[in-house]
């Protein structure tokens, strides 16, 4: 049974655009103000389905809440909106991406591999981002989140969803890519999709240990691998064919260390076939 692309009920209040900038800790200008546009332009509602809805509080530990009725208003807010419960899969928390879109910067027409759409409410905020000549490919492995992304997002214009897994489903001719986005936990950049970039191609990803937790990457190519710098502390599902368990425990040792959560510069080392973490002459 097809299903029904939702309607674009209403545009976010100008106050949720207020909570993105102080929450996300936004400077006035700059691609912070491109960030914010394409938040503003974009109906959260429009990808959560119907409410009442299922949220979830980034500041006490996740802990949920059921919002009183189906009046947008409540998603109008820096909160996670819970998708799937029980597989702890959710809409993220809008201020944390708005910091990361605006301290990756992503450029106009930039060429986009969104690894994990969900329903494609982000997908739908790149695309504002990387305006009408950028590109995404937007991948996520459960069936009923893609079709509901695709139904979402058909009107727009050089957007692609499909139901399967970036680590392994992309073919020959997708690419090259200027930019790979993980919504997902991966322990390091994989073969798949660095084989993918563009000259000047880069990843952002929540890189995570074996429990889930770890820092946001933003990672650009180098000899031997890749110059990395911390963007802040995550916590994300793992991705799957993205995760190696040694790896996972090396990570773990990194980031064990809160100061090196944020704004931190390290190398990830994937000569040789293992890869390594180098931090402050450091080898993990």
């Amino acid at each position: 049974m097809p299903i029904d692309k939702p309607p674009v009920d209403r545009l976010p209040a100008p106050a949720f655009i207020d909570e993105l900038r102080l929450l996300g800790a936004l400077p006035p200008g700059g691609d912070s103000e491109r960030v914010l546009s394409a938040f503003a332009n974009v109906s959260r509602h429009a990808f959560a389905g119907p409410g009442p809805w299922t949220v979830r509080s980034p500041v006490y530990g996740l802990a949920t809440v059921r919002t009183p009725d189906a009046d947008p208003r409540w998603l109008d807010h820096c909160v996670l909106v819970a998708l799937d419960e029980a597989k702890g899969i959710n809409i993220g928390e809008p201020s944390m991406w708005a910091r990361l879109f605006a301290r990756t910067v992503v450029p106009e027409g930039a060429r986009v591999l969104q690894v994990g759409a969900g329903v494609g409410y982000y997908t739908a905020i790149l695309k504002q981002i990387v305006g009408d000549t950028g590109t995404l490919l937007a991948f996520e492995v459960e069936k009923d989140l893609a079709e509901r992304a695709k139904a979402a997002l058909s009107d727009l214009e050089n957007v692609e969803v499909r139901y399967g897994n970036a680590a392994t489903d992309l073919l020959d001719e997708d690419g090259p890519f200027d930019l790979v986005v993980a919504f997902a936990g991966i322990t390091h950049p994989i073969d798949a999709w660095t084989s993918k970039l563009s000259a000047s191609g880069r990843l952002l990803f929540p890189a995570t240990g074996t429990r889930g937790r770890g820092a946001m990457m933003l990672a650009e190519p180098c000899e031997g691998g890749f110059d990395v710098l911390t963007l802040g502390p995550c916590g994300f599902y793992d991705c799957s064919g993205a995760r190696d368990e040694p790896t996972a425990q090396r990570l773990d040792k990194v980031i064990q260390d809160p100061t090196r959560l944020d704004s931190w510069r390290l190398k990830i080392r994937t000569s040789g076939g293992a890869v390594r973490f180098e931090v402050d002459g450091q080898v993990f």
